[in-house]
C-alpha cells in the first residue's frame, strides 16, 4: 500500500475547509432556532392578545351587572317612600281618621306627636 503524503499546504486547507463547514452549520442552525424563536414569539403575543381581549370583555360585563345593581339600589332607595317611616305611617293613619291615642301606639310616637300630626293633617285625603 502506497502511504498518503500530505503537505502542510494540503493540510493547512483541509483543516480551513473543515472549519468553514463547521461554521456554515453553526449558522444555518442558529437561523433555524432564531426563526423558531420568532415562530413562538409570534404565538405568545397571540395568546396574550387574545387573553387581554377576553380580559376587556369580561370587564365589560362586570362593568353592565355593576351597572344594574347601582340600579336596583337607586330603585329601592327611591322606593322608600316617607310612609316607611313611623312619622310617614301617622300622617297616613291621621289622614284615615285614627284617634291620638291608637295613633301615638301603632306609630311608637307620643301623644303630643300624634295629636300634632292629626292637626296638621285634618281634613287632608
Amino acid at each position: 500500500m502506497d502511504a498518503i503524503v500530505l503537505t502542510w499546504r494540503e493540510l493547512l486547507i483541509a483543516i480551513l475547509l473543515a472549519t468553514l463547514v463547521y461554521l456554515l452549520e453553526v449558522a444555518v442552525f442558529s437561523r433555524r432556532r432564531r426563526a423558531k424563536g420568532a415562530t413562538e414569539t409570534r404565538a405568545q403575543e397571540g395568546d396574550t392578545l387574545s387573553e387581554v381581549a377576553r380580559l376587556r370583555d369580561e370587564v365589560a360585563g362586570m362593568r353592565q351587572r355593576l351597572e344594574i345593581l347601582e340600579a336596583r339600589i337607586e330603585s329601592a332607595q327611591s322606593d322608600k317612600t316617607a310612609e316607611d317611616t313611623p312619622y310617614g305611617r301617622a300622617v297616613r293613619l291621621a289622614r284615615e281618621g285614627i284617634s291620638a291615642k291608637e295613633l301615638a301606639s301603632r306609630c311608637g310616637i307620643s301623644r303630643g306627636e300624634a295629636e300634632l300630626i292629626i292637626a296638621l293633617n285634618r281634613g287632608e285625603a
